[in-house]
């Protein structure tokens, strides 16, 4: 087994070798390092990019832009890592192919806990989800080597989790920590009188 200090030079410099430039090329090193140590295939994954060919995959450079078959992963993890700060970005976009899905995934958790956001990644195929707090909802059984006609939505709203009769439930329980006000408790209670002794 190789080191994944290793394993980021190896990707970096093969990334470097297809005509990637060094800054990118690092991108990807650390992603693929991430999904490795992560116990996910992320080696296999950026091998299946190469042998498809750089040139046979297109990069997304504009979030309008007309053709979006065979989306490059790195680019299009790199395009929403750079701009999901900005307000516009914050909403569903439709695309219809993106080869190795699972490289993107380390750009986006980058860029929720960054920013603060959320993504949902949907297609036919396979669901993730991405939170600022690093939790992604994925299978990697199931991680298809590429998804078609697929959204993604990006969104400073966390989903809701719990039900509100949950919430109401443990929101009555909380009111059992407060104290009855009285005028006896106001000039007594924590923080009433003239001197302090805590």
């Amino acid at each position: 087994m190789h080191s994944l200090y290793e394993i980021e030079t190896t990707v970096k410099r093969s990334a470097k070798s297809q005509g990637l430039s060094w800054g990118i090329s690092e991108e990807i090193g650390k992603s693929i390092r991430i999904l490795e140590q992560s116990g996910l295939r992320g080696l296999e994954s950026f091998k299946n990019i190469v042998d498809f060919g750089f040139d046979n995959l297109t990069k997304l450079t504009d979030i309008n832009q007309k053709t979006t078959t065979h989306l490059c992963p790195i680019h299009f993890g790199i395009f929403f890592q750079d701009r999901s700060h900005l307000k516009e970005m914050h909403q569903t976009f439709k695309f219809e192919n993106l080869k190795e899905p699972l490289i993107c995934i380390p750009f986006f958790i980058k860029a929720a806990k960054k920013n603060l956001i959320y993504f949902h990644i949907h297609s036919s195929e396979i669901s993730i989800s991405i939170t600022p707090g690093e939790m992604t909802s994925i299978n990697q059984n199931q991680i298809p080597t590429s998804i078609n006609n697929f959204s993604i939505k990006v969104t400073q709203q966390r989903q809701q989790q719990y039900s509100n009769e949950t919430w109401e439930d443990l929101y009555q329980l909380s009111l059992e920590t407060f104290v009855e006000e009285t005028e006896e408790k106001k000039l007594s209670g924590a923080g009433a009188g003239l001197s302090d002794n805590d």
